[in-house]
């Protein structure tokens, strides 16, 4: 018999300390005295196991001969077939933790089944594959200090996104308030802009102020001139028999052929009137006529009816408020051929009718039908518009 100590780090004389402190022990018998004793090699872990292989060199006709492993206790391990090489043989069998530390492999003949060698090996329960309660608690401890981590970052960037949507939110609120106020103050820049080149335009037509006087040879029968620049309907018994033929109007006698006019007329609270100029031709064929028949082409202007302003004779070129006013200013432009109306005490435009007649102009006043007068007033010209 050999016995064989694979030692670690410790040597020792005494056979029963080894036993105990050594990783295995290693016993060989050979029942010929020669070395076909079998010998055990540790291959590998596998699982919670110990993979060993018994091998057997330089042995004679190793097809005749067989190997198999016994544990401690002299029951038959199941092993790995067997593999014969030209003077070798060898099989391994997988040795599980708790299965006893003790194995043996022996050799036997086929034919007689007659042990030829034999060899044992203890192995202590520490060199088998286990885990340690402490690795366990440290794997615990990691994936739980893992999961906090992860924990962590999540609830930050949930965090950070929250406040960051909130920060948004709040920044397009301020953004949008501030484009709100910013609109309505350009807004009101827009309109203050447009208000004073609204009243740039009217001084500037107030510059053009001229005299106007009303002609009683061209003024409708049914209406009284006084003091040459007011009208009003005539309210007698004696001329409500009439019935009124033609258009109601009474012509300026100033004509204009170039330039620029302006004049003003007070039409008060009235419910209608009318106001515009008319062609020499159209003047001159009512005269003809005495106007007694209507007035179909040569004229423009604008009509207060049932509270709004109406085009006659053309179209605007803009559309402009409804509001009534007291005062209306007329701008004749002839060398741009445009007509325009003017709200005296806001200094805003009305309407502005572009005509294509190439004659002299004559303003014409339509009081409407009620007893109250309409009258031209006079504009004195403030010396700083004289020049504009």
């Amino acid at each position: 018999m050999n016995i064989i100590l694979l030692l670690g780090a410790v040597l020792t004389n005494s056979r029963n300390s080894a036993i105990h402190l050594l990783p295995f022990l290693i016993m060989s018998y050979s029942a010929t005295g020669n070395s076909t004793s079998p010998l055990i090699v540790l291959d590998q872990y596998e699982g919670s196991g110990i993979r060993l292989v018994c091998k057997s060199e330089n042995v004679r006709s190793p097809e005749l001969l067989q190997l198999s492993w016994m544990d401690g206790k002299g029951q038959e391990l199941s092993a790995t077939p067997t593999t014969l090489g030209k003077s070798s043989i060898e099989n391994s069998v997988l040795l599980e933790w708790g299965s006893g530390s003790a194995v043996s492999c022996r050799i036997t003949s086929k034919s007689s089944n007659t042990p030829i060698g034999s060899t044992s090996l203890v192995i202590a329960d520490i060199f088998f594959p286990s885990t340690s309660l402490c690795m366990v608690g440290f794997f615990v401890i990691a994936i739980l200090i893992i999961n906090v981590i992860i924990f962590t970052y999540l609830k930050l960037n949930h965090d950070r996104r929250k406040i960051a949507f909130s920060e948004k939110a709040k920044l397009q609120w301020e953004l949008a308030k501030v484009k709100e106020e910013t609109g309505k103050e350009f807004k009101k820049v827009q309109e203050k802009f447009a208000k004073a080149e609204h009243e740039l335009e009217f001084r500037r037509a107030l510059s053009c102020a001229v005299d106007v006087t009303l002609d009683p040879k061209c003024t409708h029968a049914k209406l009284i001139i006084k003091e040459k620049n007011k009208v009003k309907y005539n309210h007698s018994l004696l001329e409500q028999l009439k019935d009124p033929k033609g258009p109601l109007i009474a012509v300026a006698n100033e004509g204009y052929s170039g330039g620029e006019m302006y004049w003003e007329v007070e039409v008060g609270h009235k419910c209608e009137w009318e106001l515009g100029v008319i062609t020499i031709t159209a003047r001159k064929r009512l005269e003809e006529e005495k106007l007694e028949k209507p007035l179909e082409e040569g004229y423009i202007g604008i009509r207060w009816f049932q509270g709004k302003f109406h085009c006659t004779g053309g179209n605007s070129l803009t559309d402009g408020q409804n509001e009534e006013c007291e005062v209306v200013g007329v701008f004749l432009d002839v060398n741009g051929k445009v007509l325009s109306f003017y709200n005296v005490q806001k200094m805003c435009p009305i309407r502005l009718i572009p005509y294509r007649f190439s004659e002299e102009m004559y303003p014409f006043f339509n009081p409407g039908s009620d007893d109250k007068f309409l009258k031209v007033r006079p504009i004195s010209i403030p010396k700083c518009l004289i020049s504009l």
